[in-house]
């Protein structure tokens, strides 16, 4: 390797990689090896020691030492010396709930870059999380092997935004002739938004920042082979046929956690959104009583009581949730049936809560001085509606709680039969 310095154990990083890469044969015919986006995210989080929260849907697919947030990527690469474009954030429920529509190129650029920041806040202060310490850590395949690439994990600078042509070169004015994209830098990074997909590049420029030595791949054109040696099984035809099915990858969707997803709005008017003035995440706005900032509760649907009746303690009873950045509050469900997730003290749950929504708890206090409630437009700019609570397994009166992306309630209480399969 080279003299650069990753802050995980390398040579077992190499040495799995190359484990895995000899089997490619089992999946493909092309000659670069067949590197599943879920292995390397796996490969990380063991050797570098690492949290692993790649099934989260957050921004992050790792944690490091407690407060670095890690994005893991991995991609192809045929030369590193032009660097490569990479998905980095997707918005098609925003776009689906008219974010984006009548905007020019200009528009896009601004509005895709805010919605990726705003998540990504919120998403750290949730796990509380450094964004300055953060890191993207990138397995690059080339022709002879791989690399790793790793750079600073950035917001982009808004207020810099400025066109480019679709070579990353500055011009003038945003382009109209391409429909389809929007070509921009903020002065650091080179971004593309493409309006058909809503989805964000960004231009990994790989001949930056921190670089490993090429690791070279060896692909074993004999695998089956050398698979029923390994496994010490004599080559039957349903030998063979029992060690391929063992060894093939089955990105299948894990067990599922018991679980319940709960909407941060009401669910009083249907299939409309709407966050009530003066209850639920808003209940400090309520008259009555003088009211405390964080006075507040998640809203527990009837339809989740119906669905899971013994998923939480009965009424008033408290038990132990755990928050993503650790803190362990003390929680109960209260009020008449039962409609709300509330911590004790009642400030606990939602000044966590209040960070991710309004990415630091200043602007959340101001917002309660103003006696400005919360809307869903203020979910939607952060891309979570909905909170997931989950079930610690082999503890009683134990949970956990994590944010949950935009449309969840609805997702979870209509599920849908597809089962989504990751593709390289």
């Amino acid at each position: 390797m080279a003299d650069a310095k990753f802050d995980f154990d390398v040579e077992k990083y190499a040495n799995l990689l190359k484990a895995v890469a000899s089997m490619s044969r089992l999946y493909s015919d092309n000659n670069k090896a067949f590197i599943h986006s879920r292995f390397v995210e796996k490969l990380y989080v063991e050797c570098a020691k690492a949290t692993d929260l790649s099934r989260s849907d957050m921004s992050f697919d790792a944690i490091l030492h407690k407060d670095i947030g890690v994005g893991v990527k991995t991609f192809l690469a045929d030369n590193i010396n032009i660097g490569k474009s990479e998905k980095v954030a997707e918005f098609t429920k925003n776009a689906s709930l008219g974010d984006f529509i009548g905007l020019n190129h200009s528009a896009y650029a601004k509005k895709a870059s805010e919605l990726r920041n705003n998540r990504i806040i919120s998403d750290a202060n949730e796990y509380a999380v450094d964004i300055s310490k953060s890191i993207y850590h990138c397995l690059v395949r080339t022709n002879d092997g791989a690399l790793i690439h790793e750079e600073p994990y950035r917001l982009v600078d808004t207020d810099n935004i400025k066109p480019t042509d679709k070579f990353g070169n500055e011009i003038a004015s945003f382009s109209e002739v391409d429909k389809g994209h929007s070509y921009f830098t903020d002065g650091i990074s080179k971004y593309r938004y493409d309006v058909a997909k809503n989805v964000l590049y960004k231009k990994f420029e790989l001949n930056e920042y921190k670089n490993s030595e090429l690791i070279t791949l060896d692909i074993y054109d004999d695998i089956f082979q050398k698979i029923l040696k390994w496994t010490n099984l004599a080559p039957t035809k349903q030998q063979a046929i029992q060690v391929i099915e063992a060894v093939q990858p089955k990105f299948i969707q894990p067990v599922k956690a018991d679980y319940v997803v709960l909407p941060l709005y009401s669910t009083k008017s249907g299939s409309k959104r709407e966050v009530q003035e003066k209850s639920g995440i808003n209940q400090w706005n309520a008259g009555g009583r003088e009211r405390k900032f964080g006075e507040s509760y998640i809203p527990i649907p009837m339809a989740i009581h119906d669905a899971h009746p013994n998923f939480f303690p009965p009424k008033d009873v408290k038990f132990k949730l755990t928050l993503p950045n650790g803190k362990v509050i003390s929680a109960k469900v209260c009020q008449e049936n039962n409609k709300a997730l509330m911590s004790d003290p009642n400030t606990d749950l939602c000044e966590w809560l209040y960070t991710i929504i309004d990415k630091n708890l200043d602007i959340a206090k101001k917002r309660f001085a103003e006696e400005r409630p919360y809307t869903y437009d203020d979910l939607r700019e952060v891309g979570k509606d909905s909170v997931r609570v989950i079930k610690v397994d082999g503890e009683s009166n134990a949970y956990k709680l994590e944010s949950s992306n935009l449309g969840s309630y609805e997702e979870f209480i209509n599920p849908t039969t597809d089962t989504e399969v990751d593709e390289e």
